[in-house]
């Protein structure tokens, strides 16, 4: 039964990953520009995930998103540097900028680190707005598009296709940071601080470490959203932004640490959209769509899928139906 449910994952994986790459082939713009929003919030969502696995959630990832998008466009329109050496920048700058701030947080337990968040994220959001040097609450432009060579990512197929090279490095990044010796400290301290202390392992050093990593990739998806947007403004890193982060993680499914936020932030990008959900009542709607997941679908939406679709589809005769024993059969003949 184990074998065929993995066959059935790895038929699934495959299907997915077919769909991903013919996506924009196959959707209008509008909806390629959807599933490039999804990306976006998807790298969010994993930073998220990434810092609970070693029990500090955090209310300000819209902020340091924010600074890799600001840092990007400054270092484009006063430096006259490249998009892609900004990246690089952006990523150190929101690391040396959270080194300052959490080393006074982090040490006093997950409370004191939440709250801190929250201040430091409506901080920041005010210093864009504030200071002229920022562009001020009208925000600050670029106008250069990324390009390598004559490949201008200037269309909506490219940005996606761009989208998805950094989506994809976020996601092999993580998965090797998981899978790690550090990753295996991480999960102890997630499991238990007591237990992971008692074992000799240094819980501070080891979450800001993990923390200041996240900034790092928050950091680079906001350089990316600088790619396609093309604008920043302080109103997009706000409080409300890293509110639905969390959303991302809790639809999709916590438990999921890399395939969870990207569902959410696939079903959070689409149905606002569709449904043309009044702005005024969002944060009603964010607050109620938290409690009746958390209430009815507490492992989220792959949760649900894994309660219900896998064992169904362990139940199919992969072979017989992609072809395999006919051509198996063909071979021994």
């Amino acid at each position: 039964m184990a074998g065929k449910a993995d066959i059935a994952k790895k038929t699934l994986l495959v299907v997915v990953i077919a769909v991903v790459l013919a996506l924009p082939w196959l959707i209008g713009p509008y909806s390629l520009q959807l599933f490039i929003l999804t990306m976006t919030y998807g790298m969010l969502g994993l930073s998220f995930a990434f810092t609970i696995r070693v029990g500090l959630p955090r209310f300000d990832s819209a902020a340091w998103w924010g600074v890799g998008a600001y840092t990007t466009a400054i270092l484009m329109t006063k430096a006259d540097m490249s998009f892609w050496l900004t990246l690089p920048i952006a990523g150190l700058v929101s690391m040396a900028v959270g080194y300052v701030v959490y080393r006074i947080a982090i040490p006093r337990g997950m409370m004191v680190f939440l709250m801190f968040g929250m201040v430091i994220a409506l901080a920041i959001q005010q210093l864009f707005g504030s200071v002229e040097f920022f562009g001020g609450w009208g925000g600050t432009e670029v106008i250069e598009t990324p390009a390598i060579g004559g490949l201008v990512f200037d269309g909506k197929r490219e940005l996606y296709y761009l989208g998805l090279g950094f989506l994809g490095f976020n996601l092999l990044c993580y998965w090797a940071l998981m899978h790690s010796r550090i990753g295996r400290s991480w999960n102890a301290i997630g499991q238990s601080v007591k237990l992971a202390s008692s074992v000799g392992i240094n819980v501070v050093r080891y979450r800001m470490a993990n923390v200041l990593i996240s900034n790092f990739f928050l950091a680079l998806a906001g350089s990316y959203y600088m790619a396609f947007s093309l604008v920043a403004v302080p109103a997009t890193f706000g409080l409300h932004k890293s509110l639905n982060v969390i959303m991302y993680v809790v639809i999709g499914g916590i438990g999921y640490s890399l395939a969870g936020p990207l569902i959410g932030a696939l079903i959070l990008a689409f149905v606002p959209e569709y449904l043309r959900v009044a702005s005024e009542y969002e944060s009603i709607i964010t607050a109620a769509a938290i409690i009746l997941v958390v209430i009815f679908l507490p492992g989220g939406v792959l949760g649900l899928v894994n309660r219900k679709a896998v064992p169904r589809l362990v139940k199919v005769d992969w072979s017989k139906l992609l072809g395999l024993r006919k051509l198996l059969g063909r071979g021994r003949s």
